[in-house]
């Protein structure tokens, strides 16, 4: 394939990622059981707001030409998501952290932990999926650069 045809692909898998993300907030901060709240609640409700933030400029980006910026953008963001996942939802002390925060406090409250990782299960299998595109779309526009842009050039490889 060309950068062309990844390029609109990469845009799609991003817009999805941006679903299941705001799935992922819904979850937290909509579906959150009434009364008094864990603080790890609030904390989740902060994080998921500031992912969504993060991912609009990819999503901006992505809406012009596939161009180095586009891309570097894109990945800063897959980046910056990723890494909120492991560090927020996924690593062992945050899933305990939920864990513990939700016990004895009522089936409600189990549900809503539950739900949260399944919105993180999503948003891991959308983000792998976009990582992929991305690649792709690296190896087509180091392909081209490395076809027009170095060909007969010797400079560039000093």
């Amino acid at each position: 394939m060309t950068l062309r045809d990844e390029f609109p692909l990469l845009a799609r898998e991003l817009r999805q990622l941006a679903a299941a993300w705001r799935a992922l907030e819904v979850s937290v901060i909509e579906d959150r059981p009434t009364g008094e709240s864990p603080a790890v609640s609030d904390r989740l409700a902060e994080v998921v707001t500031d992912g969504r933030a993060e991912l609009q400029p990819a999503l901006i980006a992505v809406r012009g030409r596939p161009d180095g910026e586009t891309l570097h953008t894109t990945a800063l963001a897959l980046r910056q998501t990723q890494r909120r996942l492991d560090d927020e939802f996924r690593c062992h002390h945050a899933a305990a952290e939920l864990m513990r925060a939700v016990r004895g406090r009522g089936p409600q409250w189990l549900g809503w932990a539950h739900s949260i990782r399944s919105g993180v299960d999503g948003c891991v299998d959308s983000l792998r999926s976009t990582e992929d595109t991305m690649l792709r779309c690296w190896r087509e526009a180091a392909e081209l650069a490395v076809r027009f842009g170095f060909e007969g050039n010797c400079e560039g490889w000093r």
